[in-house]
């Protein structure tokens, strides 16, 4: 006898377990990215209907996300770009003014989040699944819409209102509170007297550490924007601190001229220039010229006598200031201001290396060379001295580092500085650890090194404290 399929009976278990499965496929919760414009105007209308703040609008890049439910919305969620200034995100991560400015748009803000229907025991439950569904899909989204993917999420909570429970349940960190200050346009802040929580969420592993390295992982580094070399980079306080720095200065020039006579002022916009990113005088001008009246005042600019309008400097009075100023002192000066306004003043890591300037030369001909050493966390040249006409780089190191606390520092140089002396210096007057380079031309060392690298164990000294300085190897990993 021959039956068909349809005539077969099944088992009550298989029905009981296609059942329970159709019933969670129905159940399941699904998140949209939004794209049309009617399911857009539709968002709109009611985040403006459910949400407290009454407002659907979202400050630059932004994204509108749905929560469904057998089909129906249940949850709605807005992204947008990240607050310009935020004290307790900046010092979580680790960001300067510069690299703020650069990264920012690698950090989303959830600007709107809100459940359509009531309020139940797992509502909290059903908000933090949401949450975590659109941080999954959240850096890819931002990626194919703008160019460019997410590492940190940030969002506010109205302590007034909320406890943030659903934030906390989907594992975001709480850093700290705002000072009460509100966007209400791409660039002016108004001040609405109520704090609120601040919460973090790294997208990828060690998003902290992408976003404040100095150097970007190659994976990251081509999202990162450049600088508007004409855009301001100093906020009032520091201005003020900087004209206070130059204030020693002394004008170079023999005639202080009529219009342009406060060294501290011009000084302290070539400063600015070269912050934003100008090297040039002509950039540097061209910075000046762009600079606003309010920015000028700030800066002490001169005025002109009959308008009182503030003006800037040309590139030539620029050029002969700057030419005429001392050199260490000018050094000295700004590189101490610079110092200054960083959160860790210990040196961590200091790259030195010597160069001749090209198109700069002495009265008698000869090369000028400088010697610098660098701060490879803040990029800030520590000291640079001008190496004299019958010395070299080894008998310069001294004078180079003779100002500097290297205590726990790692000193890094090329080969020229790959000396028995300059390594003694280095670990016994100097307190710091090194990483000298090792070519062919001293073959001995070379060898020896190569077959220290081949061994399994004990080639290295594991700590500064397992040995005295005077058995240190020649070269620190």
């Amino acid at each position: 006898m021959i039956c068909a399929a349809k005539d077969i009976p099944r088992p009550k278990g298989a029905e009981l377990v296609s059942d329970v499965l159709e019933e969670i496929a129905s159940s399941e919760v699904t998140l949209e990215l939004l794209s049309d414009p009617a399911e857009e105007r539709k968002w709109d209308k009611l985040i403006k209907k459910h949400h407290y703040l009454k407002e659907h609008r979202m400050v630059g890049e932004s994204l509108r996300y749905v929560a469904k439910q057998n089909g129906e919305w249940i949850a709605l969620l807005g992204w947008s770009s990240a607050a310009f200034h935020l004290r307790a995100r900046d010092a979580w991560i680790g960001w300067t003014d510069l690299l703020r400015k650069n990264r920012r748009q690698l950090v989303a803000c959830n600007a709107r989040f809100v459940l359509l229907g009531p309020k139940s025991a797992t509502s909290c439950q059903l908000a933090s699944q949401i949450l975590s569904l659109n941080l999954l899909r959240l850096s890819e989204d931002w990626q194919q819409r703008y160019g460019h993917p997410i590492a940190l999420a940030e969002t506010f909570v109205d302590p007034e209102r909320f406890e943030g429970i659903c934030y906390r349940a989907a594992n975001w960190i709480e850093i700290g509170v705002t000072k009460g200050f509100g966007r209400s346009r791409i660039d002016f802040y108004q001040l609405h007297d109520k704090p609120k929580a601040i919460f973090l969420h790294p997208l990828t592993p060690k998003a902290r550490q992408i976003l404040s390295a100095p150097i970007m992982p190659k994976a990251w580094a081509s999202y990162e924007q450049a600088a508007d070399v004409l855009e301001y980079p100093l906020s009032g306080q520091q201005t003020k601190s900087l004209l206070q720095a130059l204030g020693a200065l002394r004008d170079p020039r023999r005639y202080h001229g009529w219009l342009h006579r406060n060294v501290a002022s011009i000084v302290a916009i070539a400063t600015a220039a070269m912050i934003a990113g100008n090297n040039s005088y002509l950039d540097i001008a061209a910075f000046a010229k762009s600079l606003n009246h309010n920015q000028l005042r700030s800066l002490r600019a001169s005025r002109k006598r009959k308008t009182g309008k503030c003006v800037c400097p040309s590139e030539s009075t620029i050029r002969r200031v700057i030419q005429g100023l001392d050199p260490d002192q000018l050094d000295r000066t700004v590189t101490a201001w610079l110092r200054s306004h960083l959160k860790d003043l210990g040196l961590a890591g200091l790259a030195i290396d010597g160069k001749c300037l090209r198109t700069a030369s002495k009265i008698n001909g000869e090369s000028i060379q400088l010697f610098a050493a660098l701060d490879t966390q803040t990029k800030i040249v520590c000291r640079q001295i001008q190496i004299p006409a019958k010395k070299n780089e080894i008998s310069s190191l001294k004078d180079l580092l003779a100002e500097l606390d290297l205590r726990g520092a790692l000193v890094s140089a090329d080969a020229i500085n790959t000396q028995k002396s300059t390594a003694a210096h280095l670990v016994e007057d100097k307190q710091a650890d090194y990483l000298l380079v090792v070519k062919a031309n001293q073959p001995k060392l070379f060898r020896k090194l190569a077959r220290l690298s081949q061994a399994q164990t004990g080639a290295f000294s594991p700590s500064r404290h397992s040995s005295g300085p005077g058995t240190r190897p020649a070269c620190h990993p």
